[in-house]
């Protein structure tokens, strides 16, 4: 009788490992069963990625992180991510390969755009040169710096001395402007002239409309005289 029910427990179990194994299968979309090739990506800073970590193509997810290596040329270090990409999928040459995040503090993954122009695709196993990330310590190394450098500053007075000058030359630029009002308003100069004299402005007047008129007159040259001899 024990027998049966260690026979129906083993079954039991055997059913649910293999469910459980045909849900993973559904789920994850082993690349066993559809094909994969790899691409190589090479960064001199890889930020975060790691096995795994997701591929995207267009904002679509087209594969995984096989493998990351670091590895040493010309004395420096360089980082190999090794792309698992599924089959069908066509990467086309020129495109960009860079490093994304799923949010702000969010896992990394590889992001894929294409260029706007196609001209051939990727083969496999083929090294491409990725856009490295800047690393995050140097902008705040950046900032630091900048910050120190306006400090320096102000503790000379540059700063202060800068101020002073804008501001002066901003004065002399609207007591000039306060100038050319005061003139215009008091009917002194040109366009002051232009504005509130009526005279000039019916001669303007006058003068278009004959052009209107006689518009011949524009290209009328009027004939040199001839010099007489002695």
């Amino acid at each position: 009788m024990k027998r049966v029910v260690y026979i129906k427990v083993g079954i039991f179990f055997l059913g649910a490992l293999f469910l459980l194994f045909f849900t993973l299968l559904s789920m994850r979309e082993l690349d066993f069963l559809k094909g994969s090739y790899i691409l190589k990506v090479k960064f001199k800073f890889a930020e975060g990625l790691r096995s795994a970590s997701p591929v995207r193509f267009c904002g679509v997810d087209i594969g995984e992180i096989k493998r990351v290596e670091v590895k040493e040329e010309e004395n420096e270090p360089v980082v190999y991510v090794y792309a698992k990409i599924q089959k069908g999928i066509h990467i086309p040459k020129n495109s960009y390969f860079f490093i994304n995040s799923l949010s702000l503090f969010g896992e990394k993954y590889l992001e894929i755009t294409p260029p706007s122009k196609y001209q051939g695709y990727i083969k496999e196993n083929e090294t491409i040169e990725g856009i490295s990330p800047t690393p995050l310590f140097e902008v705040f190394s950046t900032f630091h710096r900048t910050m120190q450098e306006i400090e320096q500053l102000a503790r000379e007075g540059k700063i202060k001395t800068s101020l002073e000058n804008t501001l002066a030359n901003f004065e002399e630029i609207s007591l000039r402007l306060k100038g050319l009002v005061e003139s215009i308003e008091d009917k002194k100069g040109t366009v002051g002239k232009l504005l509130y004299e009526d005279s000039l402005y019916r001669k303007l007047e006058e003068f278009i409309d004959d052009l209107k008129r006689h518009p011949w007159k524009l290209l009328y040259k009027p004939k040199e005289r001839r010099r007489r001899r002695r």
